[in-house]
C-alpha cells in the first residue's frame, strides 16, 4: 500500500473521446489511495443486516482513529520525562502487537488486490478492470489501514461506468450509512490529508 494523495477533488477529467465530466465526489477533501478492495454483488443490505454493518464499521473506524500517532512531547509537555518515556514504550509495544496480528491475519486470509480509489464520506471512485459494472448493487469491502486486518464494508450502488484518461472507472454511491459512520470517514480523510501535508513540509 502506498500513499497517493488527498486533494480538493473539484477538478474535471477527460473521458470517452474528450468530453468533460463533473466530479462525482463533489467538493472538499478526497482520500486517494491504492487500497485492497473487493466487490460482492447482491441486493442492498437493509434492516438488521444494515444495522450490523453500520455497528461494525463504526467500531472499526473508531479503532483506526485510535491508532493515530500522538506527538507525546507536545501532548504531554507538562508531564515528567519518565512518564512520557513510559507511554512511548507502551505505544511502541501496542503498535508492534497490532502489526504482528495483522500480518498473521493476512497470511491466513489473503487480501484482495490493491486498486486506485478516490473516496469521500458518501461515495467512491474505483479505477480498474475489477470495478463493478454500472447499475449493480452490492457490498464494497475496503481495507483502510495495514495495521488492521478487518475491512470496512459498505453497501453501494454503482451509478456510472466510464473511461478516464484511458482507465476504467466506476462511480459507487454509499447507501445506508449512519451519520456516525459518515463522520468517522470524514475524520479519516482529514487525518490522511494532514499526514500528507506534514510529510510534504519535511521534504527539503
Amino acid at each position: 500500500m502506498r500513499a497517493s494523495g488527498c486533494s480538493a477533488d473539484s477538478i474535471s477529467s477527460n473521458f470517452e473521446g474528450g468530453g468533460v465530466r463533473e466530479s462525482f465526489l463533489g467538493e472538499g477533501l478526497v482520500y486517494e489511495e491504492l487500497l485492497p478492495v473487493a466487490w460482492t454483488p447482491g441486493p442492498l443490505a437493509g434492516g438488521m443486516a444494515l444495522a450490523r454493518l453500520n455497528a461494525d464499521n463504526q467500531q472499526l473506524l473508531g479503532a483506526e482513529a485510535s491508532l493515530e500517532v500522538v506527538r507525546a512531547n507536545e501532548a504531554l509537555k507538562d508531564e515528567s520525562p519518565s512518564l512520557v518515556h513510559e507511554l512511548q514504550r507502551l505505544e511502541f509495544k501496542i503498535n508492534m502487537l497490532l502489526r504482528l496480528t495483522a500480518e498473521i491475519a493476512v497470511r491466513d486470509n489473503a487480501l484482495p488486490p490493491a486498486e486506485r480509489v478516490k473516496m469521500t464520506s458518501h461515495a467512491l471512485e474505483w479505477y480498474g478492470a475489477r470495478a463493478p459494472a454500472a447499475a449493480e448493487t452490492g457490498l464494497l469491502t475496503i481495507y483502510l489501514n495495514p495495521a488492521l486486518p478487518q475491512a470496512v464494508k459498505i453497501p453501494c450502488l454503482a451509478q456510472r461506468e466510464l473511461i478516464v484518461d484511458g482507465s476504467r472507472v466506476t462511480e459507487l454511491k454509499f447507501v445506508g450509512l449512519t451519520e456516525a459512520v459518515a463522520q468517522l470517514l470524514e475524520k479519516l480523510i482529514f487525518r490522511h490529508h494532514r499526514r500528507l501535508i506534514a510529510g510534504a513540509r519535511q521534504v527539503p
